[in-house]
């Protein structure tokens, strides 16, 4: 047996948390003697003492963390609540760093105070393309990639590479929304094609022409969707400028494409259909 300063270098444990759970009745001493106060440990106990810990480090409160230790939690179960709360983590630390290069890009405009130069944007006119797509209301913009993720998938492997263009956002939502985005989304196509492809929300991929534009004011975006601001804020200071009006829902065309994890390398021209102001 150990005492407590013993077993407190041997678990790497401070003393104190030691006497705390054993006052609280989570995490006892093999032995105590009344006289001396002294408190006595187990090597056999470390294994009990780790389950505690880790269950303590995934979050849970003392009180859930006892009630797991009297249902006997095993250690596939800690295994399996550490591997959610690994994902949770590596969600959080996402949104944090697509914060963080929003503030940046922010930063980027206040210091431009807002002017842009022609340069930013570009005028093309846009040709009737095959359209395999399909249009959903999405909740969020995770829900975005990974249905994109899902389409690039089954696409590719139901279409030959040389039949397909790039992949393309219709934002057909009135106004901007970071909830629930009326979006319609697909590939490009090469030629017509007849083909329908069901996907896992229930939805199926179908061809459309999408139409053809006589004029759009195009700006590119380098990184994620926390960017475009800059892209969006340069073509409505083009048009006011130039005295052009937005007469169509915009598009985003993917030069990059997105790929899990590494969405801040992606390319993507955005473009909005316009026509000049009469006076």
């Amino acid at each position: 047996m150990f005492r407590i300063g013993e077993f407190s270098k041997i678990a790497q444990v401070p003393a104190s948390l030691l006497r705390y759970y054993d006052d609280i009745g989570l995490f006892t001493p093999i032995n105590s003697n009344p006289d001396t106060g002294y408190r006595y440990y187990s090597i056999q106990q470390l294994t009990q003492l780790n389950r505690i810990l880790a269950l303590k480090d995934l979050g849970l409160s003392l009180e859930q963390v006892k009630r797991l230790l009297e249902d006997e939690v095993s250690p596939d179960e800690i295994r399996g609540m550490l591997t959610l709360k690994k994902a949770q983590i590596e969600q959080t630390i996402q949104t944090e760093a697509i914060r963080l290069r929003a503030v940046e890009s922010r930063l980027q405009q206040i210091e431009r105070k807002g002017t842009f130069q022609d340069d930013d944007v570009v005028l093309k006119s846009l040709p009737a393309q095959p359209f395999f797509s399909l249009r959903f209301t999405f909740k969020d913009v995770a829900e975005i990639f990974a249905s994109i993720s899902e389409m690039n998938q089954i696409v590719h492997q139901q279409i030959k590479a040389k039949s397909l263009g790039r992949f393309v956002v219709v934002i057909h939502s009135e106004f901007y929304e970071e909830k629930n985005l009326d979006l319609e989304v697909g590939f490009l196509l090469n030629h017509h094609l007849d083909i329908t492809l069901s996907l896992s929300n229930n939805t199926s991929m179908t061809v459309r022409e999408l139409p053809s534009v006589e004029t759009a004011v195009t700006a590119v975006r380098f990184g994620g969707p926390e960017n475009g601001h800059l892209c969006y804020s340069a073509i409505g200071t083009w048009a006011e400028t130039h005295q052009y009006k937005l007469i169509a829902p915009g598009r985003e065309i993917f030069i990059v494409p997105p790929k899990p994890g590494h969405e801040s390398e992606m390319v993507t021209e955005i473009q909005f259909p316009v026509e000049a102001i009469s006076t």
